[in-house]
């Protein structure tokens, strides 16, 4: 009798291990949690780490399976070397679940109910600092209870969601670039400026009217040349273009000048791609000798004139 009470154990026993068993798939039906390894397109906009995370850059992960796993708007933070932990994770409620991810950069705390964040702004890009209107988007990873790295890599990738305008300006025939400055403030004319971002698809939208954005440029050198960035929302041109005009002071003489932008990406700027424009400031008007697009993803516009007023 006592031989098969220790028998009818020993079975029980084993019939539980194999119960825990089937239910992770790893032994283990403890929580586990979603750590997150992700990679950005080739980014200029970030700090100085070109295509790289910077120390405590923080994303927002969202679940978007339909299951037991659920996740909404958690923050994750890095080190820097592009492995983002949370905390307050996400875990994995089932190891049969496959389960879907989409994230976005920079964090944000106040997301409204459908994952939208209004009052965007467009903004300059500063050297050594993120861009505050650089808004990233990854989509398309997936990840289990037994293998919970969420990978943002390859094609699942951050991407950009709005459009960059790189302006350089040099000094050209008729001005000395050891005596010329650019004067008072750039002004951005006919641009959408506010609008909103969905951190759950990563749409953009403008809001509002087209207006003046104007950027603090006085005194900058025209000396072995300047540049000037801005992260822009992506949009149709009025007219076809977008006119920039600012002030140049050549040998204590200041003019005015106005030059026209033009984009061969049917006459707007689109999501993910960042337009170059050099610009010759030339003593009878301003030539835009240069302009391209690359994906940010540059597009090079080729050369520009502006005009004197």
């Amino acid at each position: 009798m006592k031989k098969f009470r220790f028998l009818y154990i020993a079975a029980v026993a084993l019939l539980f291990a194999a119960c825990a068993n089937e239910e992770d798939g790893i032994g283990n039906n403890g929580p586990v949690a979603a750590t997150v390894k992700a990679d950005i397109v080739k980014n200029i906009t970030r700090a100085t780490t070109g295509d790289t995370w910077s120390k405590n850059d923080a994303i927002g992960v969202n679940v978007t399976s339909t299951g037991y796993t659920i996740g909404d708007n958690v923050k994750y933070t890095t080190t820097g070397d592009g492995n983002f932990t949370s905390d307050n994770p996400i875990y994995f409620a089932d190891t049969r679940e496959t389960v879907n991810f989409n994230a976005y950069y920079p964090y944000q705390e106040n997301v409204d109910g459908n994952g939208i964040v209004n009052n965007w702004n467009m903004a300059e890009v500063k050297e050594g600092e993120p861009c505050p209107a650089d808004f990233l988007f990854a989509t398309g990873a997936t990840a289990t209870k037994s293998s919970p790295q969420v990978q943002f890599t390859g094609d699942n990738q951050f991407k950009h969601c709005m459009s960059m305008i790189r302006l350089t300006f040099k000094a050209g025939k008729g001005i000395n670039e050891n005596n010329a400055f650019l004067k008072n403030v750039l002004k951005l004319k006919g641009i959408y400026k506010t609008g909103s971002i969905n951190t759950q698809t990563g749409e953009v939208t403008i809001s509002g009217d087209r207006g003046i954005y104007e950027s603090d440029v006085d005194d900058k050198s025209l000396k072995n040349s300047t540049t000037c960035e801005f992260i822009v929302f992506p949009q149709s041109l009025d007219n076809n273009k977008m006119d920039i005009e600012l002030e140049v002071a050549d040998n204590g003489t200041i003019n005015t000048y106005i030059a026209s932008l033009t984009s061969s990406t049917n006459n707007e700027f689109k999501g993910g791609y960042q337009y170059t424009y050099t610009i010759s400031i030339n003593n009878t008007g301003v030539v835009i000798e240069n302009a391209g697009i690359e994906r940010w993803q540059t597009i090079d516009e080729g050369p520009l004139d502006a005009e004197q007023q």
